[in-house]
């Protein structure tokens, strides 16, 4: 990983195909993922800010209320610490130098740093497909296994969890603060850190092998096999629900509805998780890494990076577009808001 971050692949074979790619990467990465990518965190983090505002208001006392709210606060520590991975692109507009010695500081103490809550977000995600599942395959179980104390239990966990096994990324690399003789500028340069360099095999190892597994695929695995298991569930249950007396269809839909809901959030996040998983997979088992430039490399991380950080306006959209009582609660926050307005206009 680390080496994929910072180290030259071996050159192309003509100079020409070398600056086409530069150039056909700067525009990349200029116009869209520098762009894009600082937009789409503002869209985030407003999304978020919304969520975790509505489900408060909701209450706290469903477990899958907090699991959500849990979920909105990582995403939006995500949307804000995002931008930090693409704060050169906007410095090189001013100051390359700055620039090029802002990406390198970045890249030794706070590259890894997103990717904390990219794990903490697909955590919580298999955790509110498992708690589905099991509301849905044993009703009468669920409130017994997913109480509210060991719900917030199982969130601290994942924080904590996360934390322990990403600590390491952020200790790859350090910073070598020179003087240009020739223009007498400050110049950084990356180089690995000893921590690295003693443990080389056992972090390559841990990186490419033990934190793409234990974080990702395995959750998107158990994602993936728990919405099948509760979207056949559904189907199934609505055919019963036709012949039963009406106040009993009535409750059905509405937990039919709350299911509907949490299965889309599931669906959704695990497909958009998917990609960066596969983007990973390929990184670590093609042979095709090695024949690619940094430019590359970096633009494909740019790419699964707006992937993931669209997801927290995505959530706000299923949450407005499936939910009557969060739709209802953002238009009273809306009322409200445009009343103290007209009351400081006629003040």
């Amino acid at each position: 990983m680390a080496q994929g971050y910072f180290n030259s692949s071996p050159p192309l074979t003509t100079k020409s195909q070398q600056e086409l790619e530069d150039f056909l990467i700067n525009i990349l990465d200029g116009a869209i993922f520098c762009f894009l990518h600082h937009l789409l965190c503002v869209s985030g983090a407003l999304a978020s800010i919304l969520n975790i505002i509505i489900l408060s208001k909701h209450g706290l006392h469903q477990t899958s209320s907090f699991l959500l709210l849990s979920m909105s606060v990582s995403d939006l520590i995500c949307s804000i610490v995002q931008p930090i991975r693409k704060l050169d692109c906007i410095v090189a507009q001013f100051d390359p130098l700055l620039a090029k010695n802002t990406n390198f500081y970045i890249g030794a103490n706070f590259f890894s740093l997103p990717d904390f809550f990219f794990a903490i977000s697909t955590l919580h995600t298999a955790v509110i497909a498992v708690e589905r599942l099991i509301a849905v395959c044993f009703p009468l179980k669920m409130l017994w296994i997913f109480t509210t104390y060991r719900v917030k239990c199982l969130v601290l966990f994942i924080y904590i969890y996360v934390v322990v096994m990403m600590m390491p990324t952020l200790f790859l690399g350090e910073i070598l603060w020179t003087v240009d003789p020739k223009t007498n500028n400050t110049i950084a340069e990356f180089m690995f850190s000893q921590f690295y360099k003693s443990n080389f095999h056992h972090m390559n190892e841990f990186m490419y092998f033990a934190l793409p597994k234990l974080l990702a695929t395995f959750p998107l695995a158990l994602i993936t096999v728990c919405s099948i298991i509760i979207g056949y569930k559904i189907v199934v249950r609505r055919k019963t629900t036709l012949t039963q007396m009406s106040s009993i269809v009535s409750k059905e839909v509405k937990e039919r509805k709350v299911v509907k809901m949490l299965l889309t959030v599931c669906v959704v996040n695990a497909g958009m998780f998917l990609p960066i998983d596969i983007i990973n997979m390929f990184f670590l088992y093609s042979r095709i890494l090695h024949r690619l430039s940094d430019g590359v490399y970096f633009s494909l991380r740019s790419f699964y990076i707006i992937l993931g950080q669209i997801k927290a306006t995505v959530n706000f959209v299923i949450y407005i577009t499936m939910s009557s009582k969060f739709a209802l609660t953002l238009r009273q926050i809306c009322c409200c808001s445009k009343k103290k307005v007209f009351r400081s206009a006629d003040l």
